[in-house]
């Protein structure tokens, strides 16, 4: 199914990308409420130790297998490979609420549920991230990514309250039925959504000054799409892995983004998730220093992404993203270093109208740049770069809290994020890349 609009019409206006919208506001929403009555139900029925075991199991086989989940969106394409994966997660929901109304849950149970969904998730995450390329027109990326920032935004702050009310007032079969509905009418909303056709491969929509940034790598070739009824083997999908990690590495443009994503948020990541409250705590701030804090990191990220939303993506992209990571250095250190929780709040506003101008244009770029036939590989490697290192970024800050003092992961990542922008200026790709070669 193909859309007939016209590319110049700015994607907030566009009937089919706002359904798309809608089937992902509510997919994401019934991600939080299952992830929080997954917790929930895990305190309920095991130890501390093993609650935590249940909670992490999906991410093993969610990271294991992202990049083979981005080969099966490249192969089936990414609305049929996000729909396929969403109208699973609504099975497996509807399977644990049936169990549930005839016996009590089981660790076991958890761990297997957890892991399911965490095996489906490795293909919807990749899918449901390159459906921007074949809804819209390479120069209403940036404006698409900015508007699922603020979808992902919102369903953050209506989760929480709504699986604690579910949690509190029904049964778990009815959380988990809940769950089933919202994929359900997402999966409607998904199947109702029209895609563009795809372009050629060897025509690519970001350009840069004097370089030719969409260049194939040596000895790439388009792929050859499999037949709609042919199911790939296992060594079919190690072959296209491969082959997409190979295109990244060669990719002028896409290599250094991705690469810049996973540093500076080593830096960034473990201060916020798991410095603030140590630093709230240490600052007499208290539990709503810590609220005020990253509401306003939110607030400010989604009114960034808002006006982006809005106005589209700057001219000069890659430069506009880069000149925000030293801003949101600052303010990084900023939160250390301010004498009282006011202070905090506004560095806090600044860091995330860092972030929320950086995560749209550079997600936007990341897509742009992509060829059609690697588009799924690449946003799974795009997405392992943004989560990938957090692990190793929240026991970094631990241990560094434990040898030092609050403030410490705060000034070292502001330090170190402002070090990566201005080194990443050095990078021509990045620093001249613009945002479509059709409006230059």
């Amino acid at each position: 199914m193909t859309a007939t609009a016209s590319p110049t019409r700015a994607a907030y206006r566009d009937l089919n990308v706002l359904r798309w919208m809608a089937g992902l506001f509510l997919s994401l929403l019934g991600d939080q409420v299952f992830f929080i009555a997954l917790a929930w139900t895990a305190t309920q029925v095991a130890s501390p130790a093993v609650a935590g075991l249940v909670v992490a199991a999906g991410a093993v086989p969610r990271a294991a297998l992202m990049l083979g989940g981005g080969a099966l969106a490249d192969r089936a394409g990414p609305r049929r490979a996000a729909l396929v994966s969403d109208a699973a997660r609504t099975a497996v929901m509807l399977a644990v609420a049936a169990l549930l109304l005839l016996e009590q849950p089981s660790a076991a149970v958890l761990i297997t549920l957890a892991v399911a969904f965490g095996i489906v998730d490795a293909v919807f995450i990749p899918a449901v991230g390159a459906m921007p390329a074949v809804l819209v027109a390479p120069d209403e990326l940036t404006r698409v990514t900015a508007m699922r920032q603020v979808v992902h935004r919102a369903t953050a702050v209506a989760g929480a309250p709504l699986a604690g009310w579910l949690i509190a007032t029904t049964s778990l079969s009815v959380v988990y039925l809940v769950c089933a509905g919202l994929f359900a009418v997402s999966v409607a909303a998904l199947t109702a959504t029209r895609t563009r056709p795809r372009p050629s491969p060897t025509t690519g929509p970001v350009a840069t000054e004097d370089v030719g940034q969409h260049e194939r790598p040596a000895g790439h070739e388009p792929e050859a799409a499999s037949p709609t009824g042919a199911r790939p083997t296992a060594r079919q999908l190690v072959d296209d892995v491969t082959a997409g990690l190979r295109y990244v590495r060669g990719h002028q443009l896409l290599l250094p983004l991705l690469v810049l994503t996973a540093v500076a948020e080593l830096g960034f990541a473990g201060a916020i998730n798991v410095g603030l409250p140590l630093l709230a705590d240490a600052s007499g701030w208290g539990p709503q220093g810590v609220g005020w804090t990253l509401g306003a990191w939110g607030a400010a990220a989604a009114l960034a992404s808002v006006v982006l939303t809005l106005t589209g993506s700057p001219r000069r992209a890659g430069l506009a993203g880069l000149c925000c990571l030293p801003v949101m250095g600052l303010a990084l250190a900023g939160i250390a270093l301010a004498p009282d929780l006011e202070t905090a709040v506004v560095a806090a506003a600044f860091l995330g109208l860092g972030s929320g101008i950086i995560a749209p244009v550079f997600g936007g770029l990341t897509l742009a740049a992509a060829d059609p036939d690697q588009v799924g590989r690449v946003m799974s490697v795009a997405s392992l770069a943004s989560l990938g290192g957090a692990p190793l970024a929240y026991a970094a800050t631990g241990v560094l809290v434990d040898l030092t003092t609050p403030a410490t992961p705060f000034l070292l990542g502001g330090a170190f994020v402002t070090a990566t922008g201005l080194a990443a200026l050095g990078s021509r790709a990045i620093r001249t890349a613009r945002r479509d070669a059709a409006t230059t």
